[in-house]
């Protein structure tokens, strides 16, 4: 069965129009509306049927809600048609159509499409006022302050799980091991801050911005030197897990532009994606007491600049729309089980994300 949509696709990596770097904090607006379409398109190349439902066409990630997001509206349609759907919460929402056609086979040849639209209420300025703390010291340049301020991590049964190690979040590979001893060597382990000043330091300084898929381990991003925002997002993760700071990923859609476009083909030609307006990005999360979840971002802020990392990246200062989270595995493992899948289904995918910004409210 070949891995619903809603899982594989968000997560598909973005060299934004802005460059690859924000040379200073910006003002957030007021809340935004942002408009997300994401379309799905199916073209069964193999020999045999398959079933509609197995695809994954008719399933779609569904924008999280929370204190700084609101799903204002949301619809969906599957050739051409409007549908009813259901929408499965958790860490990662998902969408899916309710339809009597996903019991039919796509024959060999034959053409589906499905896609959904979402309206979302963006509170960027709440979520720039919950980083006060960081914006004052990155503008007064006083990031001693919060060192002086962090307090030490004391791990709950709540907490403790986003320290764990997994097969994509692998901290005990050699490779790693050597660069968390020289980290433990050069920051304060006992401070959080400390330990998130190291870590992002080192990103910034030596991966260079590439985009692959599917995305890199950690290990490779080590190894090459080189990653785009999942595979550096996954090496903070795995750096931060392995010195003790709770961490996970974060996905979402970013708008850019208006004129914003980039179009990418991958898996042999069987996976085509485009983006319009804007696109998928991914960051990391840490927990640093007293604050609490912070995201940071290495592919955005000023080189050499490690808390610029935090304060001027899209989750704070542009409309980005939350889709997911991954707190127990990383991307890449579920990337590399999908690949097969729709090689070996001979199934070619079109993928179009589109992004745009409605009235501020």
């Amino acid at each position: 069965m070949v891995r619903p949509l809603a899982v594989a696709f968000v997560l598909v990596a973005l060299t934004l129009a802005l460059g690859v770097c924000v040379v200073e904090a910006q003002v957030p607006s007021p809340r935004e509306i942002v408009y997300v379409k994401i379309y799905n398109e199916v073209v069964n190349n193999g020999t045999t049927g398959i079933p509609l439902a197995d695809t994954g066409i008719l399933d779609f990630n569904y924008p999280v809600e929370d204190e700084t997001q609101r799903i204002v509206n949301a619809s969906a349609w599957l050739n051409g048609l409007p549908m009813n759907f259901t929408v499965t919460s958790g860490e990662e929402p998902s969408l899916r159509i309710i339809t009597q056609a996903s019991t039919l086979n796509l024959t060999p040849g034959a053409k589906a499409s499905a896609w959904v639209e979402y309206a979302v209420e963006v509170d960027a300025m709440r979520r720039s006022q919950s980083i006060q703390a960081f914006t004052d010291a990155y503008i007064t340049g006083n990031a001693s302050s919060l060192e002086s301020e962090a307090q030490r991590i004391y791990l709950n049964t709540s907490l403790r799980k986003y320290i764990e190690e997994t097969p994509g979040w692998n901290y005990t590979n050699p490779l790693t091991r050597l660069l968390l001893t020289y980290i433990s060597s050069q920051a304060n382990v006992s401070n959080p801050v400390d330990v998130v000043k190291a870590v992002v330091g080192y990103v910034d300084s030596n991966i260079v911005y590439s985009m692959r898929m599917p995305p890199r381990e950690p290990w490779e991003t080590l190894l090459y030197m080189e990653g785009d925002c999942d595979d550096q997002s996954n090496l903070v993760v795995t750096l931060l897990r392995g010195l003790g700071i709770p961490s996970y990923q974060e996905y979402g859609m970013v708008f850019v532009s208006k004129d914003f476009r980039l179009e990418e083909v991958s898996d042999n030609g069987f996976l085509n994606t485009t983006m319009v307006g804007g696109g998928g990005h991914a960051w990391a999360v840490a927990y640093i007491p007293p604050w609490g979840w912070i995201r940071i971002d290495t592919v955005f802020g000023v080189p050499g600049d490690w808390l610029s990392h935090i304060v001027s990246i899209p989750y704070y200062t542009y409309p980005t729309v939350v889709m997911g989270a991954n707190t127990g595995e990383a991307t890449q493992v579920a990337w590399l089980g999908f690949e097969n899948e729709i090689s070996n289904a001979r199934l070619k995918y079109q993928i179009v994300y589109e992004v745009s910004l409605g009235e501020q409210v």
